[in-house]
């Protein structure tokens, strides 16, 4: 396997649709950050399986995408060791479910702070320094329910939505330091969060959907690496949606 000298960061890597993005981008031969503060055992034990000649192309961090501090040193951190940063994989979020009127005003802004302002803290801080070498690549994982408007889901679905309107701005703003900015939005998708869903939407989704079925993480991480990809270069300021035909 050809190595690639690529530094990708990858938030969200214990996930269902991060994990399966970190080992897809491992085995392409890229140089990952795998970034997570939770379901560690699975990276590790994904790290000590795989082959000799990969485990070094393979670095776990532990941190709180909410920890800003903590998310600056990580970076800094990073781009120090490597001298660049090539690719930022923005797939770390938190779900939920529920009517407007029972939705703890609370809860929601620590939905919008996980899945909207921690990504735009991050992504502020390494497309700076992606800027420096004129090159580099922003995926944000959203979501499908940006686009619906399946009741229960105002909290969840708007702070994907407000990741989307971002993606389009930042790549107009980014493009003239040779960043592209594309996000992907997963329908139903066959990982944990799959348990937590409202049965009603989860049927809602299938129904409306031309496959009736449900995607799997390995799809959506080979569409990430495709837009990681040279081949991608004219694909920039896109929501690339992976729903099985919604609409």
């Amino acid at each position: 396997m050809t190595r690639i000298d690529k530094i990708a960061i990858v938030t969200g890597a214990g996930g269902g649709i991060g994990f399966s993005i970190v080992k897809n981008l491992i085995h392409s031969g890229y140089l990952v950050e795998a970034c997570t503060k939770r379901n560690i055992d699975q990276l590790l034990s994904f790290k000590e399986n795989i082959d000799k000649e990969l485990k070094e192309n393979l670095k776990i961090r532990t941190f709180d995408i909410n920890n800003f501090n903590n998310v600056k040193e990580n970076i800094l951190s990073i781009y120090k060791t490597k001298k660049r940063i090539d690719i930022l994989i923005n797939c770390a979020g938190i779900p939920h479910g529920g009517l407007f009127n029972l939705t703890n005003i609370e809860d929601a802004k620590q939905i919008f702070d996980t899945n909207f302002f921690s990504q735009l803290y991050l992504t502020q801080l390494v497309s700076r320094l992606m800027g420096r070498n004129k090159q580099g690549v922003i995926i944000n994982i959203s979501s499908v329910t940006a686009f619906r408007n399946d009741p229960g889901t105002l909290t969840y679905g708007s702070s994907k939505a407000a990741l989307n309107y971002a993606t389009k701005i930042l790549a107009k703003e980014l493009s003239s330091t040779g960043i592209r900015v594309n996000a992907i939005a997963p329908g139903i998708t066959n990982t944990p969060m799959l348990s937590l869903m409202d049965e009603k939407a989860l049927t809602s989704q299938l129904s409306d959907s031309s496959n009736k079925s449900i995607a799997e993480p390995s799809q959506i991480a080979s569409l990430v690496s495709f837009l990681c990809s040279d081949e991608s270069s004219h694909i920039n300021g896109q929501i690339i949606k992976i729903d099985g035909g919604q609409g």
